[in-house]
């Protein structure tokens, strides 16, 4: 599952997109350090989401926005 792209939405949330469900909008929170995911805008067009695909993607963006995390604190 990779990230195409993600987008910060305001108060600790980030849009994600990704290449499994191109047609769907992952939202999720921060909390403390790390995202979970909020819920899902899921379209028909996709095949539908499962429990690993959700700790896949929780993953997935928590490496993506570690390292800009880690960038822009050592700054």
């Amino acid at each position: 599952m990779n990230l195409i792209r993600w987008s910060y939405a305001g108060r600790g949330r980030v849009r994600a997109y990704f290449d499994e469900f191109p047609h769907s909008v992952v939202h999720l929170s921060r909390i403390r350090r790390k995202y979970f995911v909020r819920f899902v805008n899921w379209s028909n067009l996709d095949p539908v989401v499962s429990r690993d695909d959700l700790c896949a993607i929780e993953k997935s963006v928590n490496m993506a926005l570690a390292d800009e995390f880690t960038i822009k604190n050592q700054k």
